[in-house]
């Protein structure tokens, strides 16, 4: 089986949950929260290192407002509520995207939530906020740019986007049988791993993970060459 290190996941399909039960899309939600728990917890049996998940796009400021305002209280109980659950499994939380935008509040329990669990180790994992793969090779280049480059090559970039500290991902999984990568990860995911499993979000968790992890044992990655 090819090593994996770096398992990424876009957790699609909440609203369509909920949906299908007669729920609101906040319940649907909340569901999706207990997935990642789940998930989390699934990822520290099997020992992966290194997760991340895409939780709130830069297109998803096209919501209602009620549905955001709902969203980014939700993020703030749940990582409020959770840093015993980090201690618990060592694991070592990170935010990628652009934090900037969102209330003070929020960036300030996000900060505090990042700064408790940065010396934990068993499991590294990235939350992404307010992100888009093209936005995250943007912002890369200006850093790039203010650092006085005038011409930079694959390394400099991938130094400079928001999951710098984490290895390209070996293996992507969208939920919901969606098949598109919606602006995730876009430069990292260059020799990525693709699946695409039909069950929503909120109905994964460790049963669909070693599914998963199955599904990826059969691929044989060639990165470009014939191995």
């Amino acid at each position: 089986m090819a090593e994996l290190k770096h398992i990424a996941f876009i957790m699609d399909g909440n609203r369509r949950w909920a949906k299908k039960r007669g729920l609101s899309s906040n319940a649907g939600h909340r569901e999706g929260v207990e997935a990642l728990i789940r998930t989390i917890k699934a990822l520290c049996e099997v020992k992966i290192p290194y997760a991340s998940f895409f939780a709130f796009s830069t297109q998803n400021w096209s919501r209602s407002k009620d549905e955001i305002n709902s969203l980014i209280k939700l993020a703030e109980e749940y990582f409020e509520k959770k840093t015993d659950f980090y201690e618990k499994y060592s694991i070592s939380v990170k935010f990628f995207g652009d934090l900037s935008v969102f209330p003070k509040k929020t960036q300030q329990i996000l900060k505090s939530v990042e700064e408790k669990t940065k010396n934990f180790s068993a499991l590294k994992i990235g939350i992404c906020l307010n992100y888009g793969g093209r936005e995250d090779v943007v912002q890369a280049v200006n850093k790039l740019i203010k650092q006085g480059k005038t011409s930079v090559n694959e390394n400099d970039i991938l130094q400079n986007l928001y999951s710098a500290s984490f290895p390209e991902p070996d293996f992507v999984v969208r939920t919901s049988g969606e098949m598109r990568l919606s602006n995730f990860m876009l430069f990292q995911m260059a020799y990525s791993e693709l699946y695409f499993p039909k069950c929503y979000w909120p109905s994964f968790g460790k049963k669909q993970l070693l599914k998963a992890i199955k599904v990826f044992s059969k691929r044989h990655r060639r990165f470009g060459g014939n191995k």
